[in-house]
């Protein structure tokens, strides 16, 4: 199992279970606080990812990835009008691959919008993101929403309707691996799906 978390909340700080993540991971506090700054106020969005390999761990790994108080996500436009699916699908794509290329197929997801409930566009996103996980990496990987997140009539009209919705096949997500501090980083290049798609085929902007 693997859980994908927001780096930061909308009042600012740290998330009041860092430290027992730290612990379980076996990272110095200090670090990941630092490393989770750094996702919030780099100018590209990222991620961290950690890992548990004892065989017996209940959570194989965790990602954390720049939330939408990020000044990432502030780059982008109006950072709170109006989601920006770009920026959800490509983040949350970018957290499962990394959680699915580590072997999880279970993965307990966090909205990127980090103390509020998942709205259509957003959701919609995160479909798209769980789809082209299945179809180009793993199709026994499935995600799951906290529990008190979403609206129950909202998720199941989407899921009962999804053919119907105009969502993209698969955009070229751009994805540079770093080590910071020891830990396994990841930046996310952010485009818009028209200009990734574009490029992707050989033609310009």
């Amino acid at each position: 199992m693997g859980h994908s978390y927001a780096a930061g909340h909308r009042h600012g700080g740290f998330r009041s279970n860092v430290g027992e993540i730290a612990e379980y991971f076996s990272i110095r506090l200090d670090v990941l606080e630092r490393a989770l700054d750094r996702l919030e106020t780099y100018e590209h969005p990222g991620l961290i990812l950690l890992q548990n390999t004892l065989p017996e761990a209940k959570i194989g790994a965790v990602s954390f990835v720049s939330s939408v108080w990020s000044k990432a996500y502030t780059k982008l436009g109006t950072p709170y009008g109006k989601v920006h699916r770009d920026f959800h699908y490509q983040c949350l794509f970018a957290a499962f691959s990394a959680l699915a290329e580590v072997g999880c197929t279970r993965i307990q997801v966090e909205h990127p919008m980090s103390g509020y409930r998942w709205r259509r566009d957003s959701y919609i996103c995160l479909m798209e993101a769980v789809r082209n996980i299945q179809k180009y990496m793993n199709p026994a990987v499935r995600v799951h929403l906290e529990t008190g997140t979403y609206n129950e009539r909202m998720v199941e009209e989407i899921d009962r309707h999804q053919p119907d919705f105009d969502m993209q096949d698969h955009r070229p997500v751009g994805i540079n691996p770093y080590i910071w501090d020891g830990l396994n980083m990841r930046t996310v290049f952010v485009e818009k799906a028209g200009d990734a798609l574009r490029a992707a085929n050989g033609l310009s902007a």
